[in-house]
């Protein structure tokens, strides 16, 4: 059912935030009172429930919250699978706005009614997420995706993210000072979102940079038809991941999307140092002839000098060998800090020095098989391990970065893939499995 209204006021979207943890707590006392009756509820049952209740909320609030639902959907490493699964929905699954608040936006953005710029345009959305929704229209014979922001959704991200940044200390042991450069550099990437000006030259940047590469289609983009709400560009067939999946497809061919994509992934970081930060499922199209559509290029992280440097430097097995490189290197990503007792250091730096080794893991070895789940009950160990500490460790460079290869990851595990990950740009050799 379409949507008629998008809460954009302050006191709207914080009672929807409120409500959402009111719905979790009281999911949580009825697991806790059923197990105590001896009544069926497992942890799963809990997940789920606070899955839908994340889900529901958040697609109402459209923006930054829809935004949070689908990062939670990625992080298949950390999150439960029952919860993952319930919020995968946000990926490509959501209610559209109605079809008048449509229109008026594309009025607003483009100045003209689309009926005016297109020779047939559907009023009715096709697919929706988090920031906007997509109408099919044609314009000389040719079949067109009109990208529309939902109304409200720009305005509202600061006031969203200082609802955020009120909770965000009850759940992690930092001050808003310290936690506040993290802060920034997600409101800066979300305003960045929000503008499909910014998101059609990025676009039309990566087209150009990647066209080249085997196996990937992108479409052409329309800037007389787009503005700063509106974006317009050719239509791509194709299935988003979990459609793609329901039609069986041969583990060869899962295989060959997902070696595409991780080469897509591989071109974009070591030789354009520029990634396209959102790699969730609902951004591919992929294919039953092994090509994968691309999509969305409206959250981009530069990666380049020093911060590409000191990062990678990392996923070299040989530098753990020596306990003083180790540090060094931690340190200039600020995992490890000054102000760390010998005490503290001596915990922290095996903890995290063991974690980043298992998250390049699939880079030392060369090639890697996404399916296998003790790697991730390993990580989610660690993970666990590590979200005691309830601190925030690491530069705000590598905030986006990390989130990219999360979402990188999280599509080969749900391809099953095995894909050689031997980088040709980076310096140290795979170590044997």
């Amino acid at each position: 059912m379409a949507q008629d209204e998008i809460p954009t006021g302050k006191i709207d979207r914080a009672s929807r935030f409120l409500k959402t943890g009111l719905r979790m707590g009281g999911n949580y006392m009825r697991h806790v009172g059923k197990k105590a009756l001896l009544q069926p509820s497992t942890s799963d049952d809990l997940d789920r429930a606070n899955g839908q209740a994340i889900l529901e909320e958040f697609t109402k609030l459209r923006g930054t919250a829809l935004k949070m639902a689908q990062m939670l959907s990625m992080d298949s490493v950390n999150l439960s699978q029952a919860f993952t699964n319930v919020l995968q929905q946000a990926q490509s699954s959501v209610p559209p706005m109605s079809a008048p608040m449509a229109i008026n936006t594309f009025k607003k953005s483009v100045g003209k009614y689309p009926e005016e710029v297109f020779d047939r345009f559907n009023p009715l959305a096709v697919a929706a997420a988090s920031m906007g929704q997509v109408h099919e229209a044609w314009k000389d014979g040719r079949r067109l995706a009109v990208k529309v922001q939902y109304p409200g959704v720009a305005e509202s991200i600061q006031s969203d993210m200082a609802i955020v940044k009120r909770f965000a200390p009850t759940f992690v042991k930092a001050s808003a000072k310290e936690m506040e450069p993290y802060f920034e550099e997600v409101e800066s990437k979300l305003l960045e979102e929000t503008d499909y000006t910014y998101e059609l030259a990025s676009s039309m940047a990566f087209k150009d940079a990647c066209q080249d590469l085997p196996g990937v289609e992108f479409p052409d983009y329309f800037p007389e038809y787009s503005g700063k709400r509106v974006l317009t560009m050719s239509w791509l067939e194709g299935l988003h991941l979990r459609p793609f999946l329901d039609e069986n497809p041969s583990q060869a061919l899962k295989n060959q999307v997902a070696q595409t994509v991780w080469d897509l992934y591989e071109h974009q970081v070591h030789v354009l140092k520029r990634v396209n930060a959102d790699p969730h499922p609902g951004n591919f199209l992929f294919r039953l002839d092994g090509t994968v559509g691309l999509l969305d290029f409206g959250c981009t992280k530069t990666f380049s000098g020093a911060v590409y440097d000191d990062y990678f430097k990392l996923a070299d097995p040989n530098l753990y060998n020596d306990p003083q490189t180790t540090d060094a290197a931690l340190r200039k990503l600020s995992i490890i800090r000054e102000d760390d007792t010998p005490e503290r250091l001596a915990y922290l730096t095996p903890l995290f020095a063991r974690l980043i080794q298992l998250m390049s893991k699939p880079l030392s070895l060369g090639e890697f098989y996404f399916g296998d789940e003790s790697y991730y009950e390993e990580v989610a160990a660690l993970g666990k391990e590590i979200a005691k500490l309830r601190e925030v460790r690491g530069s705000k460079e590598y905030l986006f970065i990390n989130r990219t290869f999360f979402g990188l990851f999280s599509i080969m595990r749900a391809l099953d893939a095995h894909v050689v990950t031997k980088s040709k740009y980076l310096q140290f050799d795979p170590v044997a499995a």
